[in-house]
């Protein structure tokens, strides 16, 4: 549509910001080679992973008729050529480290401790997610009630605190969701609670930047466990909120964020069990080995930025434009647009 409403040239690009499935998923889509017809009118097609680059390399040869170039990752159709090329997003790690040393934070951490009613000697756990059936809150919720199970010395001391920010609830799916969230929520709570303590406290509401950031910087462990997810970048905000080092990721390996957190404690968020194990060993390790993983997680994060994402983005794009089009570009009047 953008090349049919643009005369002379022009140079498109997109990011594709969700995973994209193997064949045997995207084959049953029933508008599939439209899809891809559509795709391969970009110039420049990025994804986070390389593996869904080659999802979508596999999916274009499988369903409509197109030149592949399997080893230059580039995609040829009715003429036209499209490089398609693995993109891993970020954040802004500077600004995300300032503010969460600023005064600000400090205050929203006093008003957390007063909100959540924290004692002396709680041990903090988070989740904070979109209530989306992706990110694996019920899964979660269920190694919290395993962990107590096996360690019931952590009764009175652990608070695990689940941000759910509502989404697409007039969908009967979601709204399923969130009745199964809170079943699961009032269930542990009333297996272990006392009169003066919750285990769980569930917060179906959103929050500003600087409350995220007070309970990252609260938090002893962090648990993002999404079943399913393109690169996940409540992973690395944790990470940056933390310049003392202090705190553990949990991390499912089915983030694009686990390719670059290796030194976080890497779970199958389908096993109860290995996720339950991973939060007591949060909760035990040494503070010289906590400061080592996030030290090198932060360093990871520091490295490769939001700017580093956009300007790897555009150099390709820029490359491309100069390098690749068939007529000098100060002859001729062309565009970028990037999506």
């Amino acid at each position: 549509m953008l090349r049919d409403s643009k005369s002379g040239s022009l140079i498109i690009a997109q990011f594709w910001h969700i995973p994209w499935p193997n064949h045997e998923i995207f084959r049953t889509m029933p508008w599939a080679e439209e899809m891809l017809d559509g795709l391969l009118a970009n110039d420049l097609l990025g994804f986070h992973l390389r593996y869904d680059c080659q999802n979508f390399i596999e999916a274009v040869d499988r369903v409509v008729e197109a030149k592949v170039n399997q080893p230059e990752f580039e995609i040829t159709r009715a003429g036209h050529s499209t490089l398609i090329r693995p993109f891993p997003i970020s954040i802004d790690y500077e600004e995300h480290d300032s503010l969460a040393r600023s005064p600000s934070v400090e205050a929203e951490i006093k008003r957390w401790e007063k909100k959540l009613r924290l004692q002396p000697g709680n041990l903090i756990g988070i989740g904070i997610d979109r209530i989306d059936y992706t990110k694996g809150i019920p899964e979660r919720l269920r190694a919290v009630d395993a962990l107590l199970r096996e360690c019931p010395d952590l009764c009175e001391r652990l608070v695990f605190v689940q941000i759910g920010v509502p989404s697409r609830v007039h969908l009967h799916p979601y709204k399923q969701l969130n009745d199964e969230i809170e079943a699961l929520v009032e269930s542990i709570n009333w297996r272990w609670a006392t009169e003066a303590w919750r285990p769980v406290i569930y917060l179906r509401e959103q929050h500003s930047q600087k409350e995220m950031m007070a309970l990252h910087r609260m938090a002893s462990f962090c648990v993002v466990n999404s079943l399913h997810d393109g690169m996940n970048l409540v992973a690395k905000e944790y990470v940056a909120s933390r310049f003392d080092t202090e705190g553990v990721l949990i991390l499912s390996r089915f983030t694009g964020a686990s390719r670059e957190f290796t030194d976080a404690l890497l779970v199958n968020p389908f096993s109860v069990e290995e996720t339950a194990q991973a939060m007591k060993q949060a909760l035990e390790m040494p503070a010289e080995e906590r400061t080592r993983r996030m030290q090198k997680m932060r360093e990871v994060v520091a490295a490769n930025n939001i700017y580093r994402w956009a300007g790897k983005f555009l150099s390709a794009l820029l490359r491309f434009d100069f390098a690749e089009a068939p007529q000098p570009a100060a002859t001729r009047s062309h565009g970028a647009i990037l999506v």
